[in-house]
């Protein structure tokens, strides 16, 4: 296992997992952090993502740690040891470089598990899993003419993340303003776009893992959790023989899989489980999970190692700082169209997770790049629930902005959802 306080890292990044790779300055000599901006007509706003500036000049420092916006992919890569792919997309990036010989952290060719939402699911068939009805087809005029005799399903896409988020179909009435709106936003791309639509699965409870593998193979212990969508997040690290048995059976199942992909990077799934314990894994994330990777921050002691270990091919033990964590979102409507300052006192700073951030002279402002409420986080670890929320009802309402907003009550719904993956009464 290499010393990673004398490495340097290259982290390419959307700039959602920014704190992530600031946090990483903390295990190794340098992090070179790249975010992709290029285009024939660029605008400043993804160029200045993860940047500080003093007096109108920029930093090689974020919040005084040795982390350097590059704006130079490969010019950063004369300077690395080890690349860390946050995100997926860049698989085929990700497969040049390790066929070069660099050690990479990043979901590579298996990043089509998320990607390619009919193809992953026909993979699960074929591997004997849980898999609902479902249905596919391309433009919206075939999507329409299907919902006006179909209700109650869930509407898919595949790649196309920005477009729609998954939504629910109960009547053609009721779905027909949100068709109208993605049919007048893809205008001529319309009759193009594969949607897939799912029939409902009747679960009692969600849960899942999120984790990290080498070629199908996971470390001893984990992170597992439930999340209130959107909202909240509640996991503890346990041991891979103590995780539910719908989330073992689905992990268990999905290893040849990732092997198959030679995935080397993080990963994390959702399982609905029914009555009848049938386990159907419904997504893949085949990148850094949001929630709960702000977490990991906190949570992992030897975070630098692990991503060593996983780049390298070697699968490394979480050490837990604290044994459990709570992810409370921090959103804004106001985020949706505009930047979003962010105030909170400076001895919280570890605990405050900022999406696409810019800090100019000590003010700290998320960029609106995707048009989305989610400004990033509160993230606090502890022993115990209790200790957690505690924190978390101290820590949260020091985080100001105009129109911010976070839900601490939500972390007690998570905290029921979990204690439904494990079996146990709330």
């Amino acid at each position: 296992m290499a010393n990673t306080k004398n490495k340097t890292i290259l982290v390419h990044d959307s700039g959602a997992f920014f704190e992530i790779a600031l946090a990483l300055a903390d295990h190794y000599k340098q992090v070179l952090y790249y975010v992709p901006w290029e285009s024939g007509f660029p605008s400043p706003d993804k160029a200045r993502v993860g940047t500080e500036w003093a007096n109108g000049k920029q930093l090689d420092t974020f919040d005084g740690k040795a982390f350097k916006r590059v704006p130079e992919f490969f010019e950063a890569l004369k300077e690395a040891d080890i690349v860390f792919f946050t995100d997926c997309y860049n698989g085929d990036l990700m497969e040049h470089l390790r066929e070069m010989g660099y050690p990479v952290c990043g979901s590579g060719r298996g990043q089509i598990l998320e990607l390619d939402r009919w193809l992953c699911k026909q993979t699960f068939k074929a591997a004997g899993m849980d898999v609902n009805p479902m249905k596919r087809v391309t433009g919206m005029t075939a999507l329409r003419e299907l919902l006006k005799k179909e209700e109650d399903r869930y509407i898919k896409i595949s790649r196309y993340r920005k477009l729609v988020e998954t939504f629910h179909h109960e009547t053609y009435q009721l779905s027909e303003a949100i068709l109208d709106k993605m049919q007048h936003e893809l205008g001529p791309m319309a009759e193009t776009i594969e949607f897939i639509v799912e029939e409902p699965i009747e679960a009692i409870v969600e849960e899942g893992i999120d984790c990290y593998t080498v070629d199908g193979k996971y470390p001893n212990n984990t992170l597992a959790g439930t999340e209130v969508k959107d909202r909240a997040y509640y996991g503890e690290i346990m041991d891979y023989d103590k995780l539910s048995p719908g989330v073992q059976r689905t992990t268990n199942q999905i290893s040849p899989m990732l092997k198959k992909y030679g995935y080397k990077g993080f990963f994390s799934t959702e399982v609905r489980t029914t009555k009848d314990k049938e386990n159907y894994l419904s997504d893949m994330t085949c990148r850094l999970p949001m929630p709960p990777s702000p977490l990991y921050t906190i949570m992992f002691e030897n975070l630098g190692e692990i991503i060593w270990g996983i780049a390298n091919g070697e699968i490394i033990d979480i050490k837990p700082k604290y044994k459990c964590g709570l992810y409370v979102t921090l959103y804004s409507d106001f985020f949706d169209s505009d930047h979003q300052p962010v105030w909170f006192p400076k001895e919280y700073r570890d605990n405050v997770k900022i999406s696409y951030p810019i800090k100019v002279d000590g003010k700290y402002t998320a960029i609106n790049i995707n048009g989305f409420p989610e400004v990033g986080s509160v993230v606090v670890g502890g022993n115990s629930f209790e200790e957690c929320y505690k924190l978390m009802e101290k820590i949260a309402p020091e985080v100001k902005g105009y129109g911010l907003k976070i839900e601490v009550k939500d972390c007690e719904v998570a905290k029921g959802e979990f204690d439904k993956m494990m079996g146990k009464k709330s």
